[in-house]
């Protein structure tokens, strides 16, 4: 994989709940510009001319994303529930499930898998394994393999390389095992005969979401980076092409390096060099948190407590950045609770044989200051801990 740093010079009016994100009320007039609260007083040109931008709603349910990885419009939960008498059927089959994720060491991840394991149960779905790959694509064959000795009647599993686990994959195909991908599937596999469905949150919207954050938090105008996922990841590609679209639509905001990571462990490097050559940039946006937390640890190593850090996906980590108002500003993060529960009633419909959209998404969550804790309980379903509670309470 390359990694590069390349120089670049890089609407709609929402009818419901749109806000700023830096502690403003929302504004009756959907066409006034968003404000923040850390020196913002609305967006304007060089010039002084107010320009006015795309607000953000925060309690977004739209999808953004307009296509999936094998091409298809995306569909939704509702496309893919079960009737009573459906239901039934599953209880009824006695039906197996494997599931093998690449990660399980993050909120999100843990949460969809808690969804899941809900509608498993209530569907009499037995679950013979679970496995977390941890990131490792080695592992994950032989997780993939290990669980394909359980017989399972279907995989629901997440490929952390779809090159390096293609081979093991196949083996499911070839034994006529079902599978429910989550986010990602090897462009080699063909939806709707080599595998059931690929299951994602609106990729697109959580990248879309990390650069209006972004331009807010620079009250519209300054310089910011990329640090970004350098490899084929349907995911992180599609997050990553929504910030560069969506930052663009800012003209006084310039776009002066994209700087690429392929393992989790050069992020500190890659980001030391990006300080090294841009010492004075205003924002950076990271494909993830995790990388995220990097950027923002070399940046306070050099002094940098001012920088504004955006990205997608949100822990207990960064959501306790958000409700400090610390250099994370904000996130666009996938509604795990929603993500998780649809993987599961396409699992249910897969094995009852019933038509199944070949992408399934879940809506996006701008996360910032404003809505942290609701934002926390919508996207996990549980209630933010006391600590981001009491920051959030410490900041008002």
């Amino acid at each position: 994989m390359k990694r590069r740093l390349i120089a670049l010079c890089l609407c709609l009016a929402l009818p419901m709940s749109l806000t700023a994100c830096g502690g403003g009320e929302a504004s009756d007039d959907s066409s006034v510009s968003q404000t923040s609260d850390s020196g913002a007083n609305g967006s304007s040109s060089s010039s002084g001319d107010a320009t006015e931008y795309e607000k953000i709603d925060l309690n977004n349910t739209k999808v953004w994303g307009d296509i999936g990885p094998d091409g298809s419009t995306p569909k939704g939960l509702e496309d893919v529930m079960l009737t009573d008498e459906q239901k039934e059927q599953v209880r009824e089959g006695n039906y197996k499930v494997a599931i093998c994720y690449h990660q399980l060491d993050n909120q999100v991840n843990q949460s969809k898998l808690q969804a899941a394991l809900d509608v498993f149960e209530d569907l009499n779905i037995e679950v013979v394994c679970t496995t977390d790959a941890q990131s490792d694509a080695n592992k994950e064959v032989n997780d993939l393999e290990s669980a394909l000795a359980l017989e399972p009647d279907l995989l629901l599993s997440m490929p952390y390389d779809v090159d390096i686990t293609k081979a093991a994959y196949q083996q499911y195909i070839d034994a006529g095992i079902p599978i429910v991908f989550m986010e990602n599937a090897s462009p080699d596999f063909t939806a709707g005969e080599d595998y059931a469905c690929v299951v994602n949150s609106d990729s697109y919207g959580n990248g879309k979401y990390a650069a209006m954050l972004l331009a807010e938090a620079l009250n519209y105008e300054g310089t910011v980076a990329m640090v970004y996922y350098d490899a084929d990841f349907f995911t992180t590609n599609e997050r990553d092409r929504a910030f560069r679209e969506t930052i663009a639509n800012y003209p006084n905001i310039e776009v002066v390096a994209e700087t690429g990571f392929t393992s989790i462990d050069e992020v500190g490097t890659v980001a030391d060099g990006l300080f090294a050559s841009y010492p004075d940039v205003d924002g950076v946006y990271a494909s993830w948190d995790i990388p995220a937390s990097d950027v923002i640890t070399s940046a306070r190593a050099i002094g940098r407590d001012d920088l504004k850090v955006t990205g997608v996906d949100m822990g207990d980590e960064s959501a306790y950045m958000i409700a400090s108002r610390d250099m994370y500003y904000g996130t666009g993060c996938p509604k795990a609770v929603e993500t998780g529960t649809i993987e599961a009633y396409a699992c249910a419909r897969t094995l009852l044989g019933l038509d199944v959209p070949t992408y399934l998404v879940s809506s996006s969550q701008p996360v910032c200051y404003d809505n942290v804790l609701d934002a926390y309980e919508t996207c996990f379903n549980i209630e933010a801990p006391d600590d981001i509670k009491a920051a959030w309470e410490k900041n008002q």
